[in-house]
């Protein structure tokens, strides 16, 4: 595989005349079993992608994101969809009157005309055709300039959940909390994700990160600057204190005319033989939320351990309190093997409160 991307390279690089064009490609593929309530259900999943970079000899290096295709439980049929419609719409006139010799079908008792009924029903042929279909992928949505002092992108589908700090979710596939009983406190960003830009830089031990969305409605790759569009800001913070690690965030999100605020806090520190992690989070929006969440990270021999707690408060609800735990072992070079465990109190009525997940994972 890697032969093959260094030819690639070669060749595109000749295409642009010059040697600094860079072309990776990143594939994984897993297999995953879950165990929640009395079914069992069973997932294969996988990924590809392939991003380009070209340094313009002038301290300045760009970077699209170029094509991905994703194949996970979130998506219904991962290559393509197709939506049908009808063509003819079924009718039936059976028991209706019919008159004959009349000037006017609705004229009755008119002499020499002819009264029918028919008693058969009388049918139309439906046809359907595809009307439209959707393909699971990614394409070309982000383009990035990086020089010595930070980071520039734009892109149809930035995300700036900035504030988002929470850490104690420590699960790494999709699968393992789906058909979880829904939680009956749930923190909410507002809109997140659309056209804007994002700026990355770092100073000393520091780091800080921009986003600004022009447009938050939607990712769509052609969109009118000029009109009123809703809009989000976001800031987030990194600063080492001691021997603690603070990152802070904050996130305003405009929709509808309506403004939701939301700002996040988190620290980490080393603790016995791994990491222990804390994060606060609060929002103002329609219901204002809490969020405290924490996180213990550790290896066990070969294998990597986590642990996380969260517990969620929203305005007139009952708080949710999400434990999630995971171990992974590596089999050999880019492959894995893992488990999964999640459990929810504060959920849905006679919903599932938890689930287990085992899992393979493949790095091509």
């Amino acid at each position: 595989m890697k032969k093959l991307i260094a030819i690639i390279s070669v060749l595109a690089a000749g295409f642009v005349g010059t040697a600094k064009a860079d072309i990776t490609m990143s594939a994984g593929s897993n297999l995953e079993m879950q165990s929640i309530g009395s079914a069992s259900n069973l997932s294969i999943g996988g990924s590809l992608g392939f991003a380009f970079s070209q340094d313009l000899g002038n301290g300045i290096t760009v970077t699209m994101s170029g094509l991905s295709f994703g194949n996970d439980v979130a998506v219904v049929d991962n290559i393509a969809t197709a939506t049908t419609a009808s063509a003819l719409n079924s009718s039936t006139v059976a028991g209706t009157n019919v008159y004959g010799n009349v000037s006017s079908a609705a004229t009755s008792g008119v002499v020499n005309a002819t009264e029918m009924t028919v008693n058969a029903a009388l049918t139309q042929t439906t046809n359907t055709f595809v009307t439209n279909e959707a393909v699971d992928a990614d394409a070309f949505e982000q383009i990035s300039f990086a020089t010595a002092n930070g980071t520039l992108t734009y892109g149809s589908d930035i995300e700036i959940d900035y504030a988002d700090l929470s850490v104690g979710d420590v699960l790494s596939s999709d699968l393992t909390d789906t058909g979880l009983g829904a939680a009956t406190s749930a923190l909410s960003l507002g809109n997140i994700t659309g056209n804007g830009i994002q700026y990355a830089t770092s100073f000393g031990g520091s780091s800080l990160t921009i986003g600004y969305l022009m447009d938050n409605g939607g990712g769509a790759d052609k969109f009118d600057t000029s009109a009123a569009a809703e809009n989000t800001m976001a800031i987030k913070t990194a600063i080492p204190v001691g021997p603690l690690s603070v990152t802070v965030g904050y996130t305003s999100d405009n929709s509808a005319g309506a403004t939701n605020n939301t700002m996040g806090g988190s620290t980490s520190m080393a603790a016995g033989n791994g990491t222990l992690s804390l994060a606060y989070v609060s929002s103002d929006a329609a219901t204002d939320t809490t969020k405290l969440s924490a996180k213990y990270a550790t290896t066990l021999g070969g294998a990597s351990l986590a642990i996380g707690y969260s517990s969620t408060d929203a305005a007139g609800a009952t708080n949710t309190n999400d434990i999630t735990a995971s171990i992974s072992q590596s089999v050999g070079t880019g492959a894995s093997v893992f488990a999964e465990f999640v459990n929810r109190s504060g959920a849905a009525a006679n919903s599932d409160t938890s689930a287990v997940l085992l899992g393979s994972s493949f790095a091509f």
